[in-house]
């Protein structure tokens, strides 16, 4: 994968929004982007780079914001970085891109309380079906 030439591609997809990237020691980019801007990299990387493989979706709360990590492999990591409002955290599903991304999209759901719009089924995949508390990932809020 000529990394470069991605990370060219990917800021030429929001060109009105910064767009940063930044290697680290272990064959990796991260790329960061504008929530509004994950669905068209992702289907830049497919239809320009032949980049499909997904390894996975993380996603932490950092107490201001949700943050999702899409990682994507091809003999180098390439890792696109997204942040969403802690109250209100909507993406868009990647699942018409990339079916196997549904998998991923489930559990981020079930446990930091991010919707994908569009996903064809964001029900329960590891919580019991009466799970009732806020998502477990999640921070508990800052008392005042």
């Amino acid at each position: 994968m000529d990394i470069h030439a991605v990370v060219t591609a990917l800021r030429q997809t929001c060109p009105d929004r910064s767009i940063e990237s930044r290697a680290v020691p272990i064959a990796d980019t991260f790329v960061a982007l504008p929530p509004n801007c994950v669905h068209a990299a992702v289907a830049l990387l497919i239809e320009h780079f032949d980049l499909y493989h997904l390894s996975t979706i993380t996603g932490q709360d950092t107490g201001d914001e949700i943050e999702l990590l899409y990682h994507f492999w091809d003999n180098s990591g390439l890792t696109l970085r997204t942040s969403l409002p802690r109250e209100s955290p909507h993406i868009a599903t990647l699942t018409d891109l990339v079916p196997g991304a549904a998998f991923y999209e489930r559990e981020v759901s079930e446990m930091l309380g991010v919707v994908f719009d569009g996903h064809p089924n964001l029900h329960a995949l590891l919580l019991p079906d009466d799970w009732e508390s806020e998502p477990p990932m999640r921070r508990p809020e800052e008392q005042p």
